[in-house]
């Protein structure tokens, strides 16, 4: 618990810093996310029902019809190859944007276990006019500070295909999860966007895995 007061107040003491800059803006994203695993199989399946993202007001006008938000629909499923993972990747948004396409993570720890390393790749396909071909870039850098506890650096990374790199979106701040009763688990993050001055992005998850035990036989 103390843990996460200490997270969450340097979370607030970093948005108010943000907040003091002129022209200051904060993008807010929701991301709750279902796990399923069956013990024994490699497979994964991920959904995230409501990815919500929320923009300052002005983005209206991009978004049309007076909103300033949308939600998004994500669809993972995924074999585990020893410290690899490969998922085929759909998503499917309120704007009437799609896309699917294929995601790469690599993982590996250090100091025992106690600091951790997740690179993921991410790239993505239009399904229709409107879903510009996009390329994802996440480096999760984070170290155990309790047995259900990590504190850590995320960046996180979007680039379209047709737009060069210093007009995509690159994320970089502290994190912290926690591992919660009942298979939940809690992610957050503030992340000041290094391409484009005074914009952070403001992270929230919650997650929830369901964990399939193998059918024992009457053999075994």
């Amino acid at each position: 618990m103390k843990q996460l007061i200490t997270t969450i107040f340097i979370l607030f003491i970093l948005t108010n810093t943000a907040k003091s800059q002129e022209g200051f803006e904060m993008w807010y994203k929701l991301s709750p996310e279902i796990r399923l695993n069956k013990k024994g199989t490699p497979w994964e399946l991920r959904w995230r029902p409501v990815d919500h993202i929320i923009l300052p007001k002005y983005y209206n006008q991009y978004l049309g019809n007076g909103r300033n938000d949308f939600g998004r629909t994500d669809i993972m499923l995924g074999v585990n190859i020893e410290r690899f993972k490969l998922f085929s990747y759909s998503k499917f948004d309120e704007l009437g944007r799609s896309w699917t396409g294929i995601r790469f993570d690599y993982n590996t720890s250090f100091f025992n276990r106690k600091l951790l390393l997740n690179i993921q790749e991410r790239l993505f396909f239009g399904l229709n006019e409107s879903s510009e071909n996009h390329y994802y870039l996440v480096q999760y850098i984070r170290y155990r500070i309790g047995k259900k506890v990590q504190a850590g650096i995320l960046s996180y990374g979007k680039w379209p295909f047709s737009k060069p790199f210093n007009e995509g979106n690159w994320f970089v701040g502290p994190s912290f999860y926690m591992g919660l009763p009942y298979n939940f688990s809690l992610h957050l993050a503030l992340s000041k966007d290094i391409l484009n001055d005074n914009i952070y992005m403001s992270f929230f998850r919650i997650g929830y895995r369901i964990k399939l035990k193998k059918k024992q036989t009457k053999e075994e």
